[in-house]
């Protein structure tokens, strides 16, 4: 199997990387876009308020101001008024953040299965298994105990993305490229743990 050169396969990822910035807005990160489907609903009511405060943003600060109103009443609240003054947006201020509908976190999950099939196809290596290779067999086994196998991963993995905050491609590629220290330990984090369990993985099956 032939596999594309260190720079090559660097200037595809560093490529898709700022793409998906420029292009969407937001950092590229798979488990973030996984999570945004399985969550579709909760997102959608999400959008939909902030949808309808923002249409009706004299409405909503007028209920806010009768609300502090009735709680402190009309002489206190005219002296927090004229002690902390409006708040202003300072210039350079951060942006507010990208909102992307799921529809185009579907597409970009489902592309990315049709690039690995286009791939295949025009390398001349596609074909269908029901296995996960002869290494997984040996370890795990075939019928049920491969199929747990792959369940507990899947797990595993949903549960470290969710408590790291993102995944190989959200910390790896879009944080480390920006140097981000929590992207970098996480990264850090990542290959050791990769490169520990291919140890025990090689100490196992030979």
């Amino acid at each position: 199997m032939e596999y594309w050169t260190w720079w090559q396969g660097a200037l595809a990822l560093g490529g898709l990387t700022v793409g998906f910035v420029y292009m969407i807005g937001r950092m590229l990160g798979v488990s973030g876009s996984w999570n945004t489907l399985v969550n579709w609903r909760e997102q959608h009511g999400r959008r939909q308020v902030a949808e309808t405060i923002q249409s009706n943003a004299a409405a909503m600060n007028n209920a806010l101001m009768a609300a502090t109103l009735a709680e402190f009443g009309e002489t206190r609240t005219h002296q927090l008024l004229a002690t902390q003054g409006t708040p202003v947006a300072q210039p350079g201020g951060r942006a507010a953040p990208v909102t992307i509908r799921c529809s185009a976190h579907l597409l970009f999950l489902l592309f990315m299965v049709v690039g690995g099939l286009l791939a295949s196809v025009a390398s001349g290596r596609f074909a269908l298994h029901l296995d996960l290779g002869a290494t997984h067999m040996r370890l795990f086994g075939t019928g049920i105990s491969e199929w747990l196998a792959l369940l507990g991963g899947g797990m595993l993995v949903g549960f470290g993305t969710q408590m790291g905050g993102g995944c190989t491609s959200g910390h790896g590629l879009s944080g480390v490229s920006r140097f981000t220290p929590a992207s970098l330990i996480a990264t850090m984090a990542f290959f050791g743990s990769a490169v520990v369990a291919s140890f025990l993985l090689e100490a196992m099956t030979s």
